[in-house]
């Protein structure tokens, strides 16, 4: 290829659209979110811990919440109510070996028996010092409870039950409070503090402020939020304001410190230098959070970042507080306005569309996927073209619809395909071949042979030939001759009336299968006898037929999984009989979109609630939702591939899908729902401990609480029975079961857990006894009495609840509505600026045009008097006449230069000039000028040369805009001064006026194309307003900034900073 055809490419490749940077793979985690709207007391989240019987433990700025994935107990400070905690400024939570959970808060310490849900406070030690600020709460190897407060180390003394001071008149916590307290693979306790990191020795107690060397300390001047010790025995200390810190005990050898900052210029740096809490997850992966998002430790010095504020599943905030994970691998993360929780090792990725970011989907409504034979994924979208995906390089390039060989025929894509160096795509405006080399596109439409524009199906069949499926028939793209054939009419004509295909299928045998859209025929095809035979499929009992069939794949035993709109279909291509499989068989819905085989001959299919595999060993479907990682629960037509790795890819409304269809397996495997019995609640009394419990005969109306401590899917449903009572398993998706008016009697009530994708779990049981009566008297009348009424004012307190919920959704869509309206409000704001903006705009052209039309008119009417017109009165008229058309023409030249910007078509140049001369060349320019108008003009300058890069017109363009400016709001007897100076890597320009200046609430819109600055000292200037909008887009092309500062009757400053960098592209294109 021609250095010629080389560039040519390069600038295609450009034009097409595309952004190519490259940066970290885009992993977008799903997570799911406890709130105040879930019942939380507050949303500062400090502290979060899971008990041993899986309850997660939130401590909030307001109290402290119990959840068990279905509600949320509250523990609050009442000092008039016994039983209360301490406070309710919750810091750190810790359980003991005995069940009891202790909460460390801002003003004491709570012991609660998990047992008895009994509390105990401690407000100060035996020598009456407050438990102030107890951030952390330790349980050593060998179950010692070591808490700490603002400025002492407590051991507790569980036989005396009280706190004794462990570290005894240390001097440094006189100057330094203590922030965290954790415990070494050694055993060595280590205490950070606001300044310091301090070692207690396990053997010999000596307590030893940590130092990286001899001549300070590691951590001089930073302030320490946390400490971490890793399976490895490394620290890590987070720090408020310094980056995260680890160091590497050596025994016997200076130990190692690594600092870590952040780098607005590397994207694989930590994302803030306020780090604050850390876990080390099962796997021995390193979680940060900073007051900038979570991040994880990558190695190497390399962090990845999971924050963004545009994703419907990304965090709710990028303030993290503390991070914790639960025994199923889920990691919660408590952040300033909630919890966030999430899968850290998903089999399932999801891939979106980011409007901040090029690199990323154009569109997360995928229709369309195909990989070519380089593993790149052409991917389709409903409204936004094409993208071609390099997952390997997190590489984006997108392709759209417009004029040329390089643009697609529509951006509405159905269907893509593909062989050696073409992809085909069928749009709803025709049939587009693309080379995959030069991107060159070809488009074929009715003109040229289709059927029918709108293409439905596409397919390369082993001849390399391409099958068009469109709503009037089929075309055969010829692949010796390029030519459309109709195939319809001597195939299809006298067959089958439906004539809109919706699939085309090449099988093993190379028998084409072709499925209908309105009538649900399939259609099996000889190509070579050219004999067709038309099969109906009937639903097995109501013997109707299907009415759409959208996907047809090939398993074994010569089986046809066909995809239809009311479900899976398996056909039998030898005897032609067919069974049909829908939701009632565990299919997750019976819309079907997409249909993919895996090595075993397991079906997968897409659909509009989920993904479901149907297991040929087990005759049973295992599914997936949103819940496991899915983009949505809904996918669509077309959007499905199996890649040459065996991956399998399913697009839908919410982005794209990939995942191991083995590795998915894990999902269903490793998830087995546990049971744990809560509470029994027998007249209102809850019965924490449940084993064998013994009830009265009057105690026979017993509620049964439960709920699963893994939290990876709310969509369970339990299955129980008690024996004797209910025979047959009860399905429900409640954590509470109700019995009444039990007699008698031994129970055993049996429960077992099922999760969405329809693992079942083992069977857990409890045995209780109701103890026949005594006696009967009217006592045992009046307590039944009793019962009723407390089951009403427990249900009238239920509708209480119910009236309260009402309440707060119902301001929540008024808030809701008075946002709506806020930014409508902006929206006639904006109108009405651009509408003001045209006034302007017209004025300034109307005014050179009257000029012109006036003197035209007087030249006129002089030439027509009997003396004529003298040279000299001509020729001043055609000064005034060229004037005006000079102001005329840049007027215009403005507005199409601010169109091309806003276009992405504006060009500059870039070359290495020096910045100095030509400020000062284009200043000296214009000072007669200026200094006409009785101005004084000031060139002032810290350096004779500065080369840098730049479109030498184009900064003397904004030099010229700003002098303007200046001149006409400076009065007569003013100063504009210009000056330069050298910044080392930058250079500054400024261009300052004494003038009338601009008032602070303009600044914001000073550079805006549709708010041009109008006041009264301003009318009678003129101007368009474009100049500086011109200016601002050159001075960012240039990779620099402009400013402003200006004060009311003081004057005006525009700054400009350019970039001495030598290396940026010569010719750059906005």
């Amino acid at each position: 290829m021609s250095i010629r055809n080389n560039i040519l490419f390069i600038l295609t490749v450009f034009f097409i659209c595309t952004f190519t940077r490259i940066s970290h793979a885009q992993e977008h985690m799903n997570f799911k979110y406890l709130t105040i709207e879930n019942g939380l007391s507050q949303s500062t989240a400090a502290a979060i811990y899971q008990d041993s019987r899986g309850y997660i433990w939130i401590g909030t700025n307001e109290g402290l919440n119990r959840y068990n994935g279905f509600e949320i107990k509250v523990y609050k400070s009442d000092k008039y109510k016994k039983g209360s905690i301490v406070n309710n400024y919750i810091l750190s939570l810790q359980e003991d070996n005995s069940n009891n959970l202790w909460v460390g808060t801002n003003k004491g310490i709570s012991k609660i028996n998990l047992k008895t849900d009994e509390i105990t406070n401690f407000e100060c030690d035996e020598n009456g010092n407050p438990f102030y600020k107890v951030r952390s709460i330790l349980l050593t190897e060998r179950g010692t409870l070591i808490v700490i407060t603002q400025k002492n180390v407590y051991l507790y003394d569980e036989k005396n039950n009280k706190f004794t001071v462990a570290l005894h008149e240390q001097e440094i916590f006189k100057t330094e409070d203590i922030v965290d307290i954790k415990e070494d693979k050694s055993s060595n306790i280590w205490v950070g503090t606001t300044k310091s990191l301090i070692k207690v020795d396990r053997n010999t107690k000596e307590i030893i402020q940590y130092y990286s060397d001899d001549s300070g300390s590691i951590i001089k001047d930073d302030k320490i939020n946390s400490i971490l010790i890793d399976k490895e025995n490394n620290i890590w200390v987070s720090t408020s304001n310094n980056g995260l810190i680890k160091v590497i005990i050596k025994e016997g050898e200076s130990n190692e410190i690594i600092r870590y900052y952040h780098d607005e210029n590397d994207s694989t740096t930590i994302p803030s230098n306020t780090t604050k809490s850390m876990i080390e997850d099962n796997n021995g992966v390193l979680w940060i959070g900073t007051d900038a998002g979570l991040c994880k430790y990558l190695g190497n010095g390399k962090f990845y970042t999971y924050y963004s504020n545009f994703n419907d599943n990304s965090l709710l905030d990028d303030n993290i507080y503390s991070l914790m994970q639960d025994s199923t691998g889920l990691i919660w993360v408590g952040t300033y306005t909630g919890i966030n929780i999430f899968e850290p090792n998903n089999k399932i990725i999801q891939y979106k569309s980011d409007p901040l970011n090029d690199n990323s989907l154009s569109s997360n409504i995928i229709q369309g996927v195909y990989e070519d034979d380089n593993g790149l994924l052409w991917i389709g979208t409903k409204n936004r073209g094409i993208n071609i995906m390099d997952k390997d390089n997190n590489k984006y390039t997108r392709i759209y619809a417009g004029e040329g060989k390089n643009h697609l025929s529509s951006n509405m894509i159905k269907v893509i395909t593909g062989n050696k160096d073409t992809v085909w795509v069928g749009t709803d405006y025709g049939l587009n071949q693309i080379d995959r080399k030069t991107l060159n596109i070809k488009k074929y439409t009715t003109e040229d042979g289709l059927l029918d524009d709108s293409i439905e199906s596409l397919l390369v069949d082993r001849e390399g030939n391409l099958w068009i499926g469109t709503e009037n028939g089929i075309n055969i793209l010829d692949n010796k001759t390029g030519k459309i054939k109709d195939k319809t009419k001597n195939m299809l004509e006298n067959v089958v009336s439906d004539m809109h295909i919706q699939e085309i299928y090449e099988d093993s045998e190379g028998i084409f299968w072709l499925g209908t859209y309105i009538q649900g025929s399939l259609i099996r095809l000889d190509a070579e006898t050219r004999k067709c035979k038309v099969y109906k499929i009937l639903d097995s009992e109501t013997k109707e037929e299907i009415s759409t069939i959208k996907c047809i794949a090939e398993g074994k035993d010569n089986i046809l999984w066909i995809g239809t709109s009311e479900g899976l279909i398996k056909f039998d291509k030898k005897n032609g009989t067919s069974i049909k499989y829908t939701d009632e068989d565990g299919l997750c819905n019976n819309t079907i979109h997409g249909l993919l085989i895996d090595d075993d001959g397991n079906p997968w299919v897409s659909t509009n609630n989920g993904i479901s595999k149907f297991d040929l060993s087990k005759n049973e479907f295992r599914n997936l939702s949103k819940a496991e990682g899915l983009q949505s629960n809904e996918f669509n037509d077309k959007s499905y591939f199996k890649t040459s790795d065996g991956s399998f890819v399913f697009g839908g409304i919410k982005g794209l899908n990939i995942f191991d269809p083995s590795e998915a397996e894990e999902l269903y495997t490793d998830y087995n729902p546990k049971v744990t019995f809560e509470e029994f609640i027998v007249m209102n009394e809850k019965y924490k401990d449940i084993n064998n419990l013994k009830f009265s005969y009057s105690q026979n109306d017993i509620e049964i609480r439960y709920f699963t401590p893994q939290y990876k899917n709310n969509n369970l449903r339990f299955y129980y029975k008690l024996d004797g009572i209910t025979d047959n398993w009860v399905s429900t998706t409640s954590n509470e079961v109700v019995f009444n008016k039990l007699s008698p009697g031994k129970y055993t009530f049996r429960i077992k857990a099922i999760s969405q994708n329809g693992t079942m779990g083992k069977e857990y049981k409890v045995n209780f006894t109701i103890k026949p009566p005594v006696w009967k008297s009217e006592g045992a009348v009046l307590l039944y009495m009793v019962i009723i009424v407390l089951i009403i004012y427990n249900n009238s307190n239920k509708v209480k609840k119910l009236d309260n919920l009402v309440a707060i959704r119902t301001e929540a869509l008024i808030n809701e509505m008075e946002t709506n309206k806020q930014l409508f409000d902006k929206i006639i704001k904006a109108e009405r600026s651009k509408n003001n903006y045209f006034i302007n705009l017209s004025h300034e052209l109307r005014t050179p045009l009257n000029v012109i039309s006036s003197v035209e008119q007087l030249i006129s009417n002089l030439n027509r008097t009997e003396k004529g017109i003298s040279k000299e009165k001509i020729d001043e008229y055609m000064k005034v006449m060229n004037k005006n058309v000079k102001r005329l023409l840049n007027l215009i030249n403005n507005i199409i230069d601010t169109t091309k910007i806003e276009n992405g078509k504006y060009k500059i140049n870039l070359e290495e000039e020096n910045i100095v001369y030509i400020v000062e060349e284009i200043a000296l320019s214009v000072r007669d000028a200026i200094e006409s108008t009785g101005i004084n003009l000031i060139i002032d300058t810290n350096t004779e040369e500065k080369i840098i890069k730049c479109d030498r017109n184009e900064i003397e363009r904004c030099i010229i805009n700003l002098l303007s400016n200046a001149s006409k709001f400076t009065p007569s007897g003013g100063t504009i001064t210009v000056d330069i100076e050298d910044l080392g890597e930058k250079v500054k320009i400024t261009v300052e006026d004494t003038g009338i200046g601009i008032e602070e609430k303009y600044h914001k819109y000073i550079f805006d194309r549709f708010n041009q600055i109008v006041d009264s000292s301003m009318e009678t200037k003129g101007g368009s307003g474009l100049g500086l909008t011109i200016t601002k887009h050159i001075i960012d092309m240039h990779n620099g900034e402009i400013y402003i500062e200006s004060e009311v009757d003081k004057g005006t400053k525009f700054t400009i900073i350019l970039p001495a960098d030598r290396d940026i592209d010569k010719s750059i294109v906005i």
